[in-house]
């Protein structure tokens, strides 16, 4: 009996090694038994994540949206957007980089027509001599012209030969409209350039920069009645040379309403700004914009609407 005893009892080691083993086992079980503890989850999963980019995204948009409608001078509506557009600041337009035209607020074709200028020999001897570049509208000059810094070069002579060239260059000589011209060539309106317009009766340089400059934020000319629309024209010369326009309206680039930005649309003289404004409301609100009855129903007065705007509209 007393050799069984012995058989079952342990020693002191023996005794602290079997508690030592109880204890592993009981701290392994209790690590099976809750593994969740010790498991690290993220913040955010990349759903949430990308759900709170587009919220704060959303709520810049409306901020810029505000301060827009805030600035937005109702009684001069075109000013309005063109202030908001342009981003002003000290410039010396004389061989400016072209992202420092683009910083400024104008277009890319406005600055090609800049560089297009410069690369012929043009220079900037003052402040009006900006508005030698015609995609530059008078409203654009008003705002930038507090801005513009032109060094003195000392060679005002240069100046003021720069300044004569250009007075007799757009100086209209009225004794010249009543002479007929021999020949007088047909010109489409959507490819011209100013020295073919120029060839048109009663058509000088002043008024063939307008004219281009027009077509330009047109998109292109639907009819040659658009014609009279230009700043400065009056009937007797648009009938002197009408006879002798064609206008071919495969040529035209009409505003993707549903993919154009706000300014974009809104430049166009078609667009007025709350109609833009109910397109690209309706746009946020419930989507693509399936057909031009649908403009028309955005239009706050359907009467103000020109005619010509359903073929500067694509879908």
């Amino acid at each position: 009996m007393t050799d069984f005893k012995n058989h079952l009892s342990f020693s002191r080691k023996e005794q602290f090694a079997l508690i030592g083993l109880l204890f592993l086992m009981l701290v392994l079980i209790s690590l099976n038994l809750i593994p969740d503890l010790f498991k690290k989850t993220p913040a955010f999963s990349k759903h949430q994540l990308d759900e709170i980019i587009a919220l704060h995204q959303k709520e810049v948009d409306a901020l810029k949206d505000k301060k827009a409608i805030e600035n937005f001078d109702a009684a001069n509506p075109d000013r309005s957007v063109i202030e908001q557009k342009l981003n002003p600041f000290p410039f010396n337009p004389n061989n400016m980089p072209e992202e420092s035209w683009r910083k400024l607020g104008l277009a890319d074709y406005q600055i090609r027509n800049i560089k297009n200028y410069e690369s012929k020999g043009g220079k900037f001897f003052r402040k009006e001599d900006l508005k030698k570049i015609y995609t530059i509208s008078e409203t654009e000059y008003e705002i930038l012209e507090a801005f513009i810094r032109i060094p003195s070069t000392g060679n005002q002579r240069i100046a003021r030969a720069s300044q004569l060239s250009e007075k007799e260059t757009l100086k209209e000589k009225p004794a010249e409209f009543s002479k007929a011209k021999p020949k007088v060539a047909m010109v489409e309106l959507n490819k011209a350039d100013s020295l073919q317009l120029i060839k048109l009766p009663q058509v000088g340089p002043w008024f063939a920069h307008r004219i281009l400059q027009y077509r330009e934020i047109l998109g292109g000319f639907v009819a040659k009645e658009q014609l009279r629309e230009v700043y400065g024209m009056d009937e007797e010369r648009y009938l002197n040379f009408e006879q002798f326009i064609e206008v071919d309206t495969t040529l035209l680039d009409p505003v993707q309403i549903n993919f154009a930005e706000f300014k974009a649309v809104v430049r166009h003289p078609y667009f007025s700004y709350p109609l833009t404004k109910a397109v690209f409301n309706y746009r946020d609100r419930k989507g693509m914009i399936q057909n031009f009855d649908q403009v028309l129903e955005l239009a706050p007065t359907a009467d103000s609407l020109s005619p010509y705007l359903k073929y500067y509209v694509k879908f």
